[in-house]
């Protein structure tokens, strides 16, 4: 029988006791991400770089879809030191709620009636939605006054540090029509781009006056991107791949090499992708994995079943098609795992299809883009708290 293509050789993964907690006290300047294991479902988490300034890291957090898993993680990392006490002002420069559909937004407003007063901004699409979630959200955010209520479109950029946020769905057009000719809920997700290191500033001499320096901002060429979808579906990337146009070398190279000497780049190009609405068969194509050519995808579900029964067979393929072409070749595919596919919902081999599940994915990006991204696994059920003495580094990301 076949192995399940979620299901990962135990041979892959090493665990060393504490050996991410230490990866991450070993690197303050690094970014942190995580994929949390709740199913079908999102919640991730974004451990920004610590700051020069205050020397301590804050977090940025995309989506919450039930109770008590991503705080329990926070209090993990406050206690083991990698974040400050989680009443620190302006732990979250940025909360972001996608959409409004309860696989979310399930675990928002315990989020907010804990953490905001430590909010600053709360990103949403601004898409009324009769959900309880989503009502009791708004109802979060009105306690709370002083958080930044803000519903961004394609374009809205932010800087924390020098992580840069940038929205690249929903698009102005589609957000025009929330109220108006309509949108289905999930295109009116709200999909970001995450790019690190995105800048620094410099100090550079004066020409006219040598012995002076001019401070400058210089932004970084090609740093690591990651893409997280949300749930937009076709309407929603389309709209996307409008909003930022494709650079292509077409019949004017010279241009092309001006324009990349410029920085011009292909925003919908990102090295990791939070692949969008758990690998549906409406979340993702192949044109649009082949235009991101992500070096990781990373779909949150429950393998192999769910509500939903996500992931969809049409969206993996489509995704294994962009990262490894066989349609011209009639070459025999490489495993999910080689390819740089993982679930959250995934487990280790077994022979009686019981292995133990891998669990929430953290990845931690190097500020140097020739330096190795390293991914663990924390070995966490949907239901269960994450344990990070329990984490297993991946031997190899990709083949």
């Amino acid at each position: 029988m076949a192995e399940a293509p979620w299901e990962l050789p135990a041979t892959l993964l090493e665990r060393a006791e504490g050996d991410f907690v230490d990866a991450c006290r070993r690197g303050p300047d690094e970014l942190v991400y995580f994929l949390l294991n709740v199913g079908d479902g999102d919640t991730q988490l974004l451990l920004l770089p610590v700051d020069p300034h205050s020397g301590q890291r804050r977090a940025a957090v995309v989506d919450v879809a039930t109770v008590g898993k991503l705080p329990a993680l926070l209090e993990s990392l406050a206690a083991e030191g990698i974040l400050p006490p989680l009443d620190t002002s302006g732990l979250f420069p940025v909360v972001v709620g996608t959409h409004p559909h309860t696989d979310h937004l399930a675990g928002m407003p315990e989020f907010l009636g804990r953490f905001g007063g430590q909010v600053e901004q709360y990103w949403e699409p601004g898409y009324y939605h009769p959900s309880g979630a989503f009502m009791e959200t708004m109802v979060a955010l009105e306690q709370h006054r002083g958080i930044i209520h803000v519903q961004p479109t394609s374009g809205t950029s932010c800087y924390l540090g020098n992580v840069k946020l940038t929205v690249l769905a929903p698009g102005v057009g589609l957000s025009n029509r929330f109220d108006t000719y309509g949108t289905e809920v999930n295109d009116a997700s709200v999909a970001l781009k995450v790019e690190f290191p995105a800048g620094r500033v410099a100090w550079q001499p004066d020409e006219r006056e040598p012995e002076h320096r001019n401070r400058v901002y210089l932004r970084l060429d090609a740093p690591w991107s990651i893409i997280l979808g949300a749930d937009a579906q076709t309407t929603s990337w389309a709209q996307a791949a409008v909003d930022f146009p494709q650079l292509h070398r077409g019949r004017n190279p010279v241009l092309y090499q001006e324009l990349r000497a410029a920085q011009g780049r292909d925003h919908l190009q990102a090295q990791i992708l939070k692949v969008s609405h758990h690998a549906s068969k409406h979340g993702i194509n192949l044109e649009l994995v082949e235009r991101i050519k992500p070096r990781l995808a990373l779909v949150s579900s429950v393998a192999g079943g769910g509500r939903y029964n996500f992931p969809h067979l049409l969206a993996l393929e489509a995704i294994r098609e962009a990262l490894e072409p066989t349609t011209t070749k009639a070459s025999a595919r490489s495993p999910d795992h080689d390819l740089g596919i993982h679930y959250t919902g995934a487990r280790t081999q077994a022979a009686d299809g019981a292995g133990q599940a891998l669990g929430s994915i953290a990845l931690i990006v190097p500020t140097k883009r020739n330096a190795r991204l390293r991914l663990g696994r924390l070995g966490d059920e949907a239901d269960d708290p994450v344990d990070l003495a329990r984490s297993r580094r991946l031997v190899r990301l990709h083949a």
